[in-house]
């Protein structure tokens, strides 16, 4: 289990963006030397930046990409971070490459993933937008021998004025989605759809892709948790809250952008930030559980807030509610309903023993 690893950097007192880049840097550095984990085994570095118009460049340029990795630039403001946060996601027998198109393929065990980014090649309404970088994935997806309905395990769907523009993006994943067979009687993918900008400022809907070659479909499980949560299809929307993956040596947990939503899809504790984030924790429970897991195996969380001026109050919840040993980052992420104060997604991992060929 000591060979998959995230990690949470923050700039807890940064004085300038140049010197939260440094802190951040230092900080991955630290955690890495002390879990035993060289750089290169990083594969994702995902920073959180208060101004990533500004920031990505300057990160770009005084932190070079000596790791090998996929980097991901996201505009939203870290609230436990001075000007920037990073998660790092590391495994430390990946065999690395990237390829001419930007993605990123990590060989681990028996397995083979591409972790993708896609954004819009012109400025255009967020329907127009979605279709392009949908159909972006599908070129790159195929060009490596992957299939939307069978190989990609995780999405995060970024959508600038996610009020406003959500609703062109649904529409476009939902005709794609259906067209490549993935409707409410087969299966969707994890995901999330949060708000955040992208370092090119005409882009309205930006994809980042994680799909695996390797897996077979007993390997995969789709978690419902129908006594907490509706189906997603039921208020529109088409993702699945997780996924559960086995393999031989462990199991992944990847659960989607997870608000305070009852069982009929309703939208519970309005104006209540703090009883919406244990909501959403409870209901993250709720799919770990029927995973075979709990909390205790999640390894990564991301919570975002819609009003920043939350935190304050809401940082020791989160800290009481999530295990000392999962690495969070809070960010100011508006969620696709105003009503949702809060939204939470997570990775965990938990050991096992299985005929499949192990992760690493």
């Amino acid at each position: 289990m000591n060979r998959e690893a995230y990690f949470s950097c923050r700039a807890p007192a940064a004085s300038a963006p140049e010197a939260a880049v440094d802190q951040v840097r230092q900080s991955l550095l630290a955690q890495l030397d002390e879990a035993g984990l060289e750089p290169s085994s990083v594969v994702l570095l995902r920073f959180f930046c208060s101004d990533v118009y500004t920031q990505a460049p300057l990160i770009e340029r005084v932190w070079p990409d000596d790791f090998l990795c996929q980097r991901i630039f996201v505009g939203q403001t870290p609230l436990d971070s001075a000007y920037m946060s990073l998660q790092a996601y590391c495994i430390k027998t990946a065999r690395k490459q990237r390829e001419s198109d930007g993605s990123l393929v990590v060989r681990h065990g028996g397995y083979q993933s591409l972790w993708t980014l896609h954004y819009p090649p012109a400025p255009d309404n967020s329907r127009a937008q979605s279709d392009a970088v949908i159909e972006s994935w599908h070129k790159v997806l195929r060009h490596h021998g992957l299939a939307l309905d069978r190989d990609v395990v995780r999405t995060w769907y970024y959508v600038r004025d996610i009020d406003n523009n959500y609703a062109g993006m649904v529409q476009s994943r939902v005709a794609h989605y259906e067209a490549s067979g993935l409707t409410p009687d087969t299966h969707f993918i994890a995901s999330t759809g949060i708000e955040a900008c992208a370092p090119d400022p005409h882009a309205l809907v930006w994809l980042h892709g994680h799909a695996e070659l390797g897996l077979r479909p007993e390997q995969i499980t789709y978690l419902k948790a129908l006594d907490h949560l509706s189906p997603t299809h039921v208020y529109g929307v088409n993702f699945e809250r997780a996924t559960r993956i086995t393999y031989g040596d462990r199991v992944h947990c990847r659960v989607s952008g997870t608000a305070s939503i009852d069982s009929e899809g309703r939208v519970l504790h309005r104006g209540d930030v703090m009883r919406q984030c244990e909501r959403a924790v409870e209901n993250v429970d709720a799919l770990l559980r029927e995973g075979g897991m709990e909390l205790r195996h999640l390894r990564a969380a991301t919570v975002y807030l819609r009003d920043g001026h939350d935190y304050p109050r809401l940082a020791a919840l989160a800290q009481q509610l999530l295990p000392a040993s999962c690495a969070v980052n809070v960010t100011r992420g508006p969620v696709c309903r105003p009503d949702w104060l809060v939204e939470i997604e997570g990775e965990a991992i938990a050991p096992c023993q299985s005929s499949f060929a192990p992760f690493v």
